[in-house]
């Protein structure tokens, strides 16, 4: 049957109105989303009803674009295979290519590289045998983005360099433009931040004369975190501000989290708390409504710090709790991400061979098989035992002592918390290599002190946890336990020296001491702390333990896991010549980045410290830390000084002043570099004396901390061995008389006049007004110091 003529005209006339809407919607996907969406389903509906099945195809193909942009990707998905299943019946390559990559990109999106990989190499095999050179451009940009998910960064940027040479050979504005995103961000990855911004202000003047809104809002964003890693803060405010605003006006969810979430971190930077929890909460709403893990995990940890620095401590410690879940899920999305890629990397491999090498491609695939097979069983022993000493590791411990107690919830258990009692002396002493010989002679003679059946994990560092599966009598974990202290106290042979390793062991015994895991493996950890205190022995948790006393414990804990994990850092305070406000020195002052609290003053965990024995080597990782920052502060400060508080307890340790003296030595500073602050009474006593007396004859200068308070007595100035004396902030900030006592004044003008006397100079600390700084100087007071000069400030922020 033959069409008459007005009815073909028309439907000639309907094909091409498709085909205009769909080149209107194609070009408008880099620009306005939505608009596109309108136009993509405006030419379905038409093409639809002309029954114009090329039409059909290349519009789902857009809209499945459209939705993927706005993250609606269950849509997505379903509108790419609709469209490549028409493509592939009408031979129409080149849309089912667009497909396969629209494929490709919808599942790493959504978490399935592997699935991801297999589109994209189908896609990059059909362009190339169309000698299709834009197709192979947009492939290689994809699967430099499948890389980049799976934090495989430099294969990431060989992918998108190589895709950026293809699109200027092309001279294709749209993929120069995504694939220079594409290609900073890779640099932004491997901690090339000055690279990637130079890529980013370039694509962005592209982007806006090519009016590419889409990739506009992309660039800001990445832009904004460019900037906030290299300080300059006052850009990244500007840049993320407009990146929100872009982010909001084309609906890019995703967007919008990052530079909420950027924004945020540039105003906590800037020390603006209230405005950065504003932004940050929605940044986190955004995660948490869009499953986004990694972002969730940085928004969440980014409130908790927030709201703990407000003192909302029950929310920050909630909000911490999330971060940590969201981490969690980060790390094991991508070990089976990275897993799925590995596997279809074998798995295709085959597409990469002729018809002719068929036998050998077979034999090839089949050892990658079997090496897949063998990665896999490697990969499930590593993700459940420790690498050094075999035993099992924390999470897979952590999994079997759950099982254990849903299945046998009435049968008595035991969890033993173990820790080596001096480990860190050994690694000191005798190096690493020595300390992992003896945790494995320590591990070796754990697995001897059990029974079949129980369990023995390393926990981490020289801790170690068992699960005694059950007992015949009620005191059969703390007879176990001892058995265990027995057999780890037996000589050892290591560097050809006889070593005794103690140990201090907690027990907990379900289901009197918990009935979760939670609670058991906190309990038996307090009650070895308990243990820690005598050395070398066996402590049962006790229920009765208060409230604040378990807090201690815990913390005391935490902080000890703290100077092993490298969670403490240094702020630093200015000391400044007090007639010319330069600044002569840098009090180094320790703080705690705590991973659920967030950054902690030393008014929190000093008493801790020392209450558990910790402020020795607290002091010492301060004073080493101080040494090497000094290091590089120096190269933009020559003669910068820095000034370290020293515990009592360490400065009386025979081996100080070698301390001081090796630190300066493996950083490269000389011995006026360092100032030793000590209070009066770690100087008292024959002891002290003595120290200080060692360390003025290696050169190095001393500063009396806190003069004022204590033991303070003018009488002994002129025989202590110092160069410098710090006046209390107390007696600073009692200058100025108030109806309940009296001023302070004729003590400080004593105590500056009687130092001068002794050679001492003096340093004014707490000094937060102006009028406490004229009256300082009018006494011929030295040195400054307090928030009128400057608050304390991490390295990266001093400004001097």
């Amino acid at each position: 049957m033959s069409l008459d003529h007005p009815a073909h005209a028309r439907l000639t006339a309907d094909r091409h109105t498709v085909d205009q809407l769909n080149d209107e919607a194609d070009a408008l996907l880099m620009v306005s989303m939505q608009r596109a969406q309108e136009l993509a389903g405006e030419a379905l509906e038409l093409a639809e009803r002309c029954g114009y099945e090329a039409g059909v195809a290349r519009a789902r193909m857009l809209m499945g674009y459209g939705h993927f942009y706005l993250a609606n990707y269950a849509q997505a998905r379903a509108a790419f295979e609709e469209s490549a299943a028409v493509a592939v019946s009408l031979g129409l390559k080149a849309l089912e290519a667009r497909n396969l990559n629209g494929l490709g990109i919808t599942f790493v999106t959504t978490g399935q590289p592997g699935l991801g990989l297999e589109y994209h190499l189908r896609c990059l095999q059909l362009v190339q045998s169309m000698q299709d050179v834009l197709g192979q451009a947009k492939t290689l940009n994809n699967l430099g983005n499948l890389y980049l998910d799976i934090n495989d960064f430099e294969t990431a940027l060989t992918y998108h360099l190589e895709a950026l040479e293809l699109a200027h050979q092309l001279q294709h504005s749209v993929l120069i433009s995504s694939a220079s995103i594409n290609t900073a961000l890779s640099y932004h990855k491997l901690g090339q931040y000055d690279k990637a911004l130079s890529l980013n202000l370039a694509t962005l003047e592209r982007a806006r004369d090519a009016n590419f809104k889409q990739h506009e809002g992309l660039i800001l964003a990445n832009m904004a975190r460019d900037l906030l890693v290299l300080g300059q803060l006052d850009d990244a405010l500007n840049v993320s501000q407009q990146a929100v605003q872009f982010s909001d006006e084309l609906g890019d969810r995703e967007n919008m989290c990052d530079a909420l979430l950027t924004l945020s971190q540039v105003l906590m930077s800037q020390n603006q708390p209230d405005a950065a929890l504003v932004p940050l909460r929605q940044a986190v709403t955004l995660a948490d409504a869009l499953d986004f893990s990694v972002r969730q995990a940085e928004g969440h940890r980014d409130l908790a710090a927030l709201l703990e620095q407000q003192g909302a401590y029950q929310e920050a410690l909630s909000e911490a709790r999330l971060a940590a879940a969201a981490q969690q899920a980060v790390m094991a999305d991508m070990l089976q991400h990275r897993t799925q890629v590995m596997a279809a990397q074998f798995k295709i491999e085959r597409l990469e061979h002729r018809a002719a090498e068929e036998r050998l491609r077979y034999l090839e695939l089949s050892e990658a098989n079997a090496a897949l097979q063998t990665a896999q069983e490697r990969l499930a022993y590593q993700a459940q035992h420790d690498s050094l000493t075999g035993l099992l590791n924390r999470a897979a411990f952590e999994e079997l002592l759950q099982a254990s107690l849903q299945s046998h919830p009435h049968t008595e258990m035991g969890v033993l918390f173990i820790d080596l009692d001096h480990f860190k002396q050994v690694n000191d002493t005798l190096g690493h290599d020595i300390g992992d010989l003896m945790l494995k002679q320590v591990a070796e003679r754990l697995r001897h002190s059990v029974r079949e059946g129980d369990l023995v994990a390393r926990q981490g560092g020289d801790e170690f946890m068992v699960l005694l599966r059950s007992m015949r009598l009620h005191t059969g974990a703390e007879i176990a336990a001892a058995r265990i202290l027995e057999a780890l106290s037996a000589p050892m042979e290591l560097a050809g020296r006889e070593w005794r390793m103690t140990a201090s062991i907690g027990v907990a015994v379900f289901p009197d001491d918990g009935s979760d895991i939670t609670t058991l493996q906190k309990n038996a950890d307090l009650a070895m702390y308990l243990a820690k205190r005598e050395r070398h022995a066996v402590r049962r948790f006790q229920a009765d333990l208060g409230q604040a006393a378990m807090e201690q414990l815990e913390l005391g804990q935490a902080l000890r896991r703290a100077l092993e994990n490298g969670e403490l850092r240094l702020h630093y305070q200015p000391i400044v010549d007090a007639q010319t406000l330069e600044p002569v020195a840098l009090e180094a002052l320790v703080r705690w980045q705590h991973p659920q609290l967030g950054l902690l003053p030393p008014g929190r965990f000093i008493p801790v410290a020392e209450t558990s024995g910790l402020m020795s080597p607290l002091s010492h990782w301060v004073l080493r830390e101080a040494c090497a920052q000094l290091s590089h502060l120096r190269a933009r400060w020559p003669a910068l000084r820095v000034t370290v508080n020293v515990a009592p307890q360490q400065f009386v340790e025979a081996d100080f002043a070698d301390q001081v003296s090796a630190a300066l030595h493996d950083f490269g500073l000389d011995p006026k570099a360092v100032i030793i602050e000590v209070t009066e009474g770690a100087v008292v006593g024959d002891a002290g004396f003595l120290q200080a007396e060692e360390l003025d004859s290696a050169g190095l200068d001393l500063a009396l901390d806190d003069f004022g308070t204590g033991y303070s007595s003018i009488s002994r100035l002129h025989q202590l061995p110092a160069r410098w004396l710090k006046i209390d902030r107390s007696l600073i900030q009692d200058l100025r008389p108030v109806p309940e006592r009296r001023s302070s004044r004729p003590i400080v003008r004593a105590l500056i006049t009687f130092a001068h006397e002794a050679g001492l100079q003096v340093v004014a600390e707490g000094v937060e007004d102006p009028q406490q700084l004229q009256e300082l100087q009018d006494w011929g007071c030295d040195l400054l110091q307090g928030y009128l000069i400057a608050r304390p400030q991490s390295p990266e922020l001093l400004k001097l």
